[in-house]
């Protein structure tokens, strides 16, 4: 079927327990598209419809490279219907399945391309719901990319069976808030992603149980077995950031995206992250360690006191001998450094003027990690693009080893990433093209079933896409739906009327009755009696129009018969 007109479903790709996913092409710009339609037991329910349209705009707002672009979405004939961009790949689920694991650098870097989606998605008040294997996509060349924004999410107790068994399909990666019907923000998506990471190097989601409900209830309850215990290869940084993201109370986690993105970095390159790995692995083996033999000297009971006066003395000397341990052990684990020596330091160096890659390469050698934090345009002819403009913390201050240290970088100059202007007026859209050193071109018109008439439906190079200043962009303007003039097949044949029907983009469709012969029709046996809609009549793209057969005439009645049966009357 085609639906608004231009986009036409081909082959099924996936579903779930909300939508399914079909290859489509956009017929007008002929390309390749995704297109997922919600199921039919929930397009009659209005608050499910709205969500689905509301959750696709919020989407197409991101415009991130690590998240699939959210080009249309509308209504046809009943069928709610969503157009992505179709990836090339297969997800993360696929490589996942039956066991598989990833090595833990690769593991790394695909949770902070995801981590780099949620940051963009985030800042946007858009909160995912729903990260998991199945909603991660992996092209060929490696690219990562985030799918499914908002769609499936915990909403209200109100919602109907179908809607929580859904909701339970993904239990394993369901942040213990959600299990619980409680509400829900950006450091849920970051549980949920602990529970990808740790599938990723481990081979198992941190959960396993008989049923969905059984493993939601291990997610509010039961704390997960360290990845260490199940993959040697996992560093004890490693499984600290894991753990650290699957606390139960979300005060305990990572607090944005952003923050567990810069421990991964760290971890992969050799550093101490900002969390407690004694929470991780080591928090139980404080109590496996002996307790030092000089408090068994002091237990003897005195002469003259009563028989047992002497135990709580004994039990508070070992508590203290306990705690005296317990503090030596945080003290050698979280301020020695590599070398066993404690109270680690570092003085952060100099590398305003250097070149991005050279500054970041000193500043890890210092065992400090560097983020781009902002770019800023030349001040002069002799800055390159790329250079250290300023720095935070400044050159020579004392920070802790595995700080992160802020960097303001001289913009590449002449590239320009296409912002979101779907819904703009054209004058907004070509001012703010304008401001980016972008040339606006048209504005070309097209009919659009959900932007309405005079605004803009897309721009082409398409949001997201980066591009040099300079580059014409040319704005789409929505006319409203798009009108077809259904046109007069009648005395053709029906192979011919289905293909000039079809060209014109409305669904022939042939008629169970038929339609008395048309005067018109010099010969109409064969050919179309007569069609509904009539020839002329205005109708929206993906309009059925009824084809009728001539009715066959009678018969003649033997006329002799007839005669002598009056006859013999």
């Amino acid at each position: 079927m085609t639906l608004g007109g231009r986009y036409r479903v081909e082959r099924e790709l996936g579903r779930g327990g909300m939508a399914k996913v079909f290859l489509g092409t956009d017929t007008v710009l002929g390309r390749t598209v995704a297109i997922k339609l919600l199921a039919p037991q929930f397009a009659e329910d209005d608050g499910f419809v709205q969500r689905f349209r509301r959750e696709a705009q919020a989407a197409a707002r991101i415009g991130h490279p690590h998240i699939v672009s959210v080009f249309d979405t509308g209504s046809d004939d009943g069928v709610h219907y969503i157009v992505m961009e179709y990836v090339e790949g297969r997800t993360l689920a696929d490589f996942l399945s039956g066991g598989g694991r990833i090595m833990p650098d690769r593991a790394i870097d695909i949770a902070s391309d995801v981590l780099t989606a949620l940051e963009a998605a985030h800042a946007q008040g858009v909160i995912h719901r729903d990260i998991k294997p199945g909603n991660i996509m992996l092209s060929p060349k490696g690219e990562v990319k985030v799918t499914d924004f908002g769609i499936a999410r915990v909403t209200t107790t109100a919602e109907t069976v179908a809607q929580t068994a859904a909701i339970l399909g993904t239990a394993s990666y369901l942040s213990p808030e959600q299990a619980q019907g409680q509400p829900v923000d950006g450091r849920s998506d970051i549980y949920s992603l602990g529970c990808v990471l740790y599938e990723m190097v481990t081979g198992r989601p941190p959960f396993l149980g008989d049923s969905p409900v059984a493993v939601a209830s291990k997610q509010v309850l039961e704390q997960p077995l360290p990845p260490s215990k199940l993959n040697p290869d996992v560093t004890p940084e490693l499984d600290a950031v894991i753990l650290r993201s699957l606390a139960k109370n979300p005060a305990n986690r990572y607090q944005s995206a952003e923050e567990m993105r810069a421990d991964l970095d760290r971890v992969k390159h050799g550093l101490p992250v900002e969390t407690t790995p004694l929470l991780a692995a080591g928090a139980t083996q404080v109590l496996d360690r002996p307790v030092p033999q000089t408090t068994q000297v002091l237990t003897p009971p005195e002469p003259e006191r009563k028989a047992g006066a002497w135990i709580p003395i004994a039990v508070t000397l070992v508590l203290i001998g306990l705690l005296g341990l317990l503090l030596w052990f945080l003290a050698t684990t979280f301020l020695a450094d590599e070398n066993g020596q404690t109270g680690v330091q570092v003085a952060v160096p100099d590398v305003v003027g250097e070149s991005r890659s050279v500054a970041e390469q000193t500043l890890r050698e210092a065992d400090l990690v560097p983020v781009i934090e902002r770019r800023v345009p030349a001040q002069n002819d002799t800055q390159e693009p790329g250079t250290v403009v300023a720095q935070d913390p400044e050159a020579d201050t004392e920070v802790d080893r595995g700080s992160i240290v802020n960097l303001t970088i001289v913009a590449q100059p002449n590239t320009v990433v296409i912002p979101n202007l779907q819904g703009a007026t054209v004058e907004d859209a070509q001012a703010q093209l304008l401001e980016l050193g972008l040339e606006p071109g048209g504005p070309e018109e097209e009919g659009s079933d959900s932007v309405d008439e005079g605004l803009v439906t897309r721009t082409d190079p398409a949001v997201g896409e980066e591009v040099e200043e300079g580059t014409p962009v040319t704005i789409f303007v929505s006319t409203g739906p798009d009108e077809v003039t259904v046109p007069d097949v009648t005395c053709q044949s029906f192979g011919s009327a289905q293909q000039e029907l079809s060209a014109a983009g409305l669904v022939p469709v042939a008629a169970g009755d038929t339609a008395p012969p048309n005067p018109l029709c010099p010969n109409n046996a064969n050919k179309v009696a007569a069609q509904d809609p009539a020839a002329g009549t205005v109708v929206q793209p993906g309009q059925q129009v009824t084809l009728f057969p001539r009715e066959e005439p009678a018969p003649p009645t033997g006329a002799t018969g007839e005669t002598g049966e009056t006859g013999d009357g």
